[in-house]
């Protein structure tokens, strides 16, 4: 690319950048540094109804996705920044050609040419899934555990959980399950690894354990 393009392209990133740091600190200015509660003069903003703030926390939310947004523009225009000192500016970052002038005429901190830009957004997206997965660990994260023999709380269990809680699966209601009968034991008992773990039992004045034949209903202290 010829010197003087070169120059032209600097300067709109130039100017471009000034722009967009002047509007991130304009949004700073409205109180983006400060809690919400503190800039509507709120000594706290749990005990309002959600709707009371609603407009308060729209308008801050839509702060932050527009200082984000601005912040990724920064970055992409001291990227080329760099490149126009290197040499480097106006090559496709993925498959090295050149990206067409009406590209950077258009969007002057563009890594990628048109060609490549749109394969990579129209590029089906498959097994998505969530963000908090890549750092939740176990037992949050998608863990079955049965195979091993462990006994800690998982994935299997935290799915039973959530199935007692919204599901009626008891046979005298017979309501069943919305999502049907399935492979995992629902009504399994818990809180006991084996068998005997479900004996009741009671410590005696003594010390030792005995089997408790009273019912749980019975408050008197052990004999």
């Amino acid at each position: 690319m010829q010197d003087k393009m070169l120059f032209k392209y600097k300067q709109r990133l130039l100017n471009e950048r000034k722009k967009i740091a002047g509007d991130v600190e304009f949004i700073n200015r409205q109180g983006m540094e400060i809690p919400l509660g503190n800039s509507i003069s709120e000594l706290s903003t749990y005990d309002n109804h959600p709707a009371d703030i609603g407009s308060e926390v729209f308008e801050r939310s839509k702060d932050f996705a527009l200082r984000e947004t601005h912040a990724l523009i920064l970055e992409a225009i001291d990227t080329a920044l760099e490149k126009i000192k290197n040499g480097t500016y106006g090559i496709c970052a993925a498959c090295g050609k050149e990206i067409s002038t009406a590209r950077l005429e258009t969007v002057p901190f563009a890594a990628e040419c048109l060609e490549c830009k749109e394969a990579a957004e129209n590029a089906p997206r498959q097994h998505d899934r969530p963000v908090e997965e890549e750092v939740l660990g176990r037992p949050f994260a998608r863990t079955f555990n049965d195979a091993t023999g462990d006994i800690m709380y998982d994935g299997e269990d935290a799915w039973q959980e959530v199935a007692r809680y919204s599901e009626t699966t008891d046979e005298w209601s017979r309501g069943g399950s919305y999502y049907g009968y399935s492979e995992f034991d629902i009504t399994e008992d818990r809180g006991a690894v084996e068998e005997v773990d479900n004996i009741p039992y009671e410590v005696g004045a003594d010390g030792v354990i005995y089997k408790n034949f009273r019912g749980k209903d019975d408050e008197r202290a052990p004999s």
